[in-house]
């Protein structure tokens, strides 16, 4: 992982730790992870009137989901043939549905809670190569069916007052956007401390177990006693998920911002959408507020070099905007992405009292939140939501790092010749 602060850090005032839990607590529900999954699932929990403790084991934003692209996507990574097969017509929709819920509850929390997060309207997925037009199309033609309005196609001469780079076409979806990933998960964990759930930073989760009336869950300096626990780690969950039910592998990613460009930006991105392309190992990219471009990708199976790292990611910024030829850096970043086989999100349970949602596929700003609000549902008897997210199966994944690192290393290789096609 890449250790440089990265620039959401540097673009927010201190903040203030919150405690680290001491002794001993008892609540109706305990969750691990501090990210947009587990506080999503602490507010909805908090709001019903449930007694919550959220456990983090760094600070709340820590993971992913203070780190990341920024970019709200409506839908799954999946395919949608992908989950056809395995569910049928109906469910997809269902699942189509259920993502687009997933958007709209962002949406509803910002302004329910006036969370200062710089959201923005608007994401274009453009063709890299001529083989992509009719893979767009038809992505386009897919979603077009299932009732949803808001995307249009642009041809390449088109594009050009979107977006000044070499694309062969794009679509633009109006039903998605960018924002400020770790404002917005502040947000979220102020609104969930409104609404009564305890926040623990520093409060690592060695064990727990469970018996017919409860879960007890152990920490370095305390123990919580509750009738449920929501494991909401993702790609940090580590052994608290057994090997046999992990689904997922996590995959570095890496995200670049640079110095604010000025009257550049329009020139570069007239539209101000947020940017990803169709390539399997994707280049994803933005403007911030300030006028820094935030460009992310280059998956990799181990850690980066941070110099060959800043080498690589500069080298295909420019590729897209050779204008940018003399441009750094100013801060690069990384983090883990959990990526199940079929790129689906994997929502599952152990035992009677223990829920776990995983595997967003790099699609986790929404569909993250989703998660933690189904989860909570489930947790009060709604359980519909999560159980058709739970019908999904998945390839196990093997134990053994070594193994995991061989395994992703070949994939990554084989999707980057992929691409060069």
């Amino acid at each position: 992982m890449i250790e440089n602060q990265s620039w959401y850090q540097a673009s927010i005032p201190p903040q203030q730790p919150r405690p680290r839990l001491h002794g001993e607590l008892s609540v109706d529900v305990c969750i691990v992870g501090g990210g947009f999954t587990g506080l999503s699932a602490a507010l909805e929990l908090a709001k019903a009137g449930r007694t919550v403790a959220l456990l983090e084991a760094e600070q709340v934003g820590w993971g992913c989901s203070g780190r990341n692209g920024g970019q709200i996507n409506p839908g799954l990574a999946a395919d949608q043939s992908t989950l056809g097969k395995q569910l049928g017509a109906e469910a997809v929709r269902a699942l189509w549905q259920l993502s687009l819920d997933g958007v709209a509850l962002l949406r509803a929390r910002v302004a329910d809670y006036a969370i200062d997060c710089e959201l923005k309207q608007g994401i274009l997925l453009v063709a890299n190569k001529p083989r992509h037009v009719p893979e767009l199309q038809a992505w386009q033609a897919r979603l077009e069916q299932l009732g949803y309005d808001q995307l249009q196609f642009h041809d390449r001469a088109g594009l050009q007052g979107l977006l000044q780079a070499d694309y062969q076409a794009g679509v633009m979806d109006w039903g998605g956007g960018d924002l400020h990933p770790l404002k917005y998960v502040l947000g979220l964990a102020a609104a969930a401390e409104q609404h009564g759930a305890k926040l623990f930073e520093n409060s690592q989760v060695l064990s727990y177990r469970q018996d017919n009336t409860g879960v007890t869950v152990d920490t370095t300096q305390g123990q919580v006693r509750a009738g449920h626990l929501l494991l909401a780690g993702n790609a940090y969950i580590g052994k608290l998920l057994p090997w046999q039910q992990r689904r997922f592998m996590p995959i570095g990613s890496y995200v670049g911002a640079t110095a604010p460009l000025g009257e550049l930006v329009d020139q570069l991105i007239p539209s101000r959408a947020a940017v990803c392309d169709m390539n399997t190992l994707i280049d994803y990219y933005r403007l911030s507020a300030d006028g820094r471009l935030l460009f992310g990708g280059r998956a990799s199976a181990r850690d980066a070099r941070p110099e060959a790292l800043r080498q690589t990611m500069r080298q295909r910024m420019t590729q897209v905007f050779p204008a940018l030829g003399q441009t750094d850096f100013e801060y690069l970043w990384g983090g883990q992405v959990a990526m199940t086989a079929s790129k689906a999100p994997h929502f599952g349970r152990l035992g009677g009292r223990v829920l776990f949602t995983q595997g967003y596929s790099g699609q986790g700003v929404a569909l993250a939140g989703l998660a933690g609000k189904l989860m909570a549902e489930a947790v009060m008897g709604q359980q519909q939501g999560f159980d058709l997210f739970a019908r999904l199966k998945h390839a196990p994944v093997p134990p053994g790092v070594a193994l995991q690192t061989g395994i992703r290393a070949l994939a990554l290789l084989w999707y980057r010749l992929r691409d060069a096609r």
